[in-house]
């Protein structure tokens, strides 16, 4: 992945819960170089014709939200407002602008309740092959990253070391869910201890905090568990990790974190690996 977000969509829906975008994109892309895309969708056609009053209001809004980011040094910003279905309009929005980085706003108690599975959010989670910020919280405090040690699940240590002037803290996550006796599971439980402590050492050479936690049981339930006792700002996990069905743009643990957490998160595509 690039070292920074350059191209960024705030996809806002002016709900109450989208006015944390702001200083979430202000966290996460503090180069004021970034380029910024403000949207918004109409459920129906009449209310995107730009003489309509639908039309009026909601460009009213979208270009006060441009306006503030000017003056926080933001020069290059636009506003789309198309109409349709919104995860495919935000979608299609997303890759004409080739943008680096989706930002959506959380609704609910949790991302998306059991029965909202067809929710807008997670649609755009479950399909999008593009990094997208689902926002819980307005700051980037504590960072947790779940890894299981394959490169692609290392993806977000790019975004620290762009950003570490910027992130507080990071816990590194580990679940062994699989061993065949015993004495496997104590020796994959020594190895990633050992891997842990070298990532912790990466992250104290850039000067940031760091701890790790690893354990065994069922990855999803543990990444959501630890998340509120450590009481962190974000996740940060690939949609992929080693082992999973090719093809599949979300794998279970990444949707099952998606469906039970309470904190903000970023999701990165396995495709973001760097071939370096």
């Amino acid at each position: 992945m690039n070292d920074m977000f350059t191209r960024v969509l705030l996809a806002m829906d002016l709900t109450p819960k989208s006015e944390i975008l702001l200083p979430c994109l202000y966290s996460l892309c503090p180069d004021t170089n970034t380029e910024i895309i403000l949207a918004y969708v109409f459920d129906e056609e009449e209310d995107a014709d730009p003489y309509s009053s639908s039309y009026k209001k909601v460009y009213s809004k979208l270009q006060g939200y441009a306006n503030e980011l000017m003056r926080n040094g933001y020069e290059a910003v636009s506003i789309e407002m198309p109409w349709g279905e919104v995860f495919e309009e935000i979608t299609r929005v997303g890759d004409d602008k080739e943008v680096d980085l989706t930002l959506v706003a959380s609704h609910g108690k949790g991302f998306f309740r059991s029965a909202l599975l067809g929710s807008t959010t997670f649609d755009l989670a479950r399909s999008s092959k593009r990094p997208l910020f689902v926002a819980k919280d307005d700051m980037l405090r504590k960072l947790m990253i779940p890894t299981d040690f394959s490169k692609k699940s290392l993806v977000a240590l790019n975004l620290i070391r762009s950003l570490r002037e910027h992130v507080a803290e990071v816990v590194f996550v580990h679940v062994v869910e699989r061993s065949r006796n015993q004495s496997d599971l104590e020796s994959k439980l020594m190895n990633a201890e050992s891997r842990m402590e070298e990532l912790v050492a990466e992250m104290k050479l850039f000067g940031i905090k760091a701890s790790y936690l690893v354990d065994k049981g069922a990855a999803s339930k543990k990444i959501c568990r630890w998340a509120e006792e450590e009481n962190v700002s974000m996740i940060a996990m690939t949609k992929t990790g080693a082992g999973l069905v090719k093809g599949l743009v979300m794998g279970a643990t990444a949707q099952n974190v998606t469906l039970n957490s309470e904190r903000s998160l970023l999701l990165l595509p396995a495709d973001e690996v760097s071939n370096d």
